[in-house]
C-alpha cells in the first residue's frame, strides 16, 4: 500500500523493529529543516521511499527563506525528491507560532513548488478559513497540484476548495483520524470528494488508527484506515489499495512501482 505521509526518520520510528523490517512504500515527509539532510539519505537508501522539503508551521519562527530556497536548489535533480512540504497552517495551540508568521513561511514555500515545478502537501488543522484563502489568493502558483494531508474538514468545506481551485488538481488524503468516532463527519467528507482525488496515509508515528489509537502509530498500521475507507466507498481493501496508490503516483509523478 502506497503510503503518501509518515515520518519514519522520527527517532520513534527509525530503530523500531518493525519499521525496520517492513517494505515501506511511500513518501517521507520533510516537516522540520534541520531533518531534511537525514530525510533525503533515507529515501536514497530505500528503493520505494520518496521524499518531500517542507517546513511545518510549528517551526515557522525558525524559517529561512534563503536556506529552504538553496536547499530545494540544490536537490532538484534527485530523483526521490517529489514534493514541497509539508507546510501549511496550525492553528490548534496557543504556543504555535503567530498566525501571520505562519502564513508568511506558507506562502513562501507556495512559491517554491511553483518555482521549482514540485506539487505542494498542505497542513491544515483548526485553520480552514485562512487555509483556503492563502490557497485561493495564490491559486496561480498551484499548477503543479495540491495534496491536502489529513484531510480534517467537512464535505462543504472539500467541495468548496475544488470548486474555487478548479483547474488545480487537489488531492485529499485521510489517515487514522478517519477511524475515530468523533471524527464520524469525514465519512462524508471521503464520500464527496472525486474517487480519483483519495490518498491513505498513516503521519506515522502520529494519529494512530483505531485499535491502536493509544499507541505511537506504524507504517504497518495503515491496513486498519484502509478498512474503514474501503467500507464507507464500498470497495474491498485491495480496490482502496490500487486506487489510493495509483493516485499518489499521479500526483507525485512516480512511475508506478514494479
Amino acid at each position: 500500500m502506497f503510503d503518501s505521509h509518515f515520518h519514519v526518520t522520527d527517532p520513534r520510528l527509525i530503530t523500531h523493529k518493525d519499521v525496520i523490517d517492513s517494505q515501506l512504500t511511500g513518501v517521507e515527509i520533510g516537516a522540520d529543516f534541520e531533518s531534511l539532510p537525514a530525510i533525503f539519505e533515507f529515501s536514497a537508501t530505500h528503493e520505494h521511499v520518496y521524499c518531500t522539503a517542507g517546513v511545518h508551521p510549528a517551526y515557522a519562527d525558525m524559517y529561512s527563506a534563503n536556506d529552504m530556497e538553496n536547499f530545494v536548489a540544490e536537490h532538484l535533480n534527485f530523483k526521490k525528491f517529489v514534493a514541497i512540504g509539508e507546510c501549511g497552517l496550525d492553528y490548534h495551540r496557543p504556543d504555535l507560532p503567530a498566525r501571520e508568521r505562519q502564513v508568511e513561511v506558507f506562502v513562501h514555500q507556495i512559491h517554491l513548488a511553483d518555482r521549482y515545478k514540485k506539487p505542494l502537501v498542505v497542513h491544515s488543522r483548526d485553520s480552514w478559513e485562512d487555509t483556503a484563502e492563502v490557497l485561493f489568493a495564490h491559486k496561480s502558483k498551484l499548477k503543479n497540484g495540491v495534496l491536502i494531508h489529513c484531510m480534517s474538514y467537512t464535505a462543504e468545506q472539500a467541495e468548496y476548495l475544488l470548486n474555487h481551485l478548479n483547474g488545480i488538481d487537489v488531492y485529499f488524503a485521510f489517515g487514522g483520524h478517519i477511524t475515530y468516532k468523533q471524527k464520524a463527519f469525514l465519512h462524508d467528507t471521503l464520500r464527496t470528494i472525486p474517487l480519483n482525488r483519495i490518498l491513505i496515509e498513516t503521519d506515522a508515528p502520529y494519529l494512530a488508527p483505531t485499535p491502536k489509537r493509544s499507541e505511537v502509530n506504524l507504517p504497518q498500521y495503515i491496513r486498519y484506515t484502509a478498512e474503514v475507507m474501503a467500507k464507507i466507498l464500498n470497495k474491498t481493501v485491495a480496490e482502496i489499495e490500487t486506487l489510493t496508490a495509483n493516485n499518489a503516483y499521479r500526483f507525485f509523478k512516480i512511475k508506478a512501482a514494479q
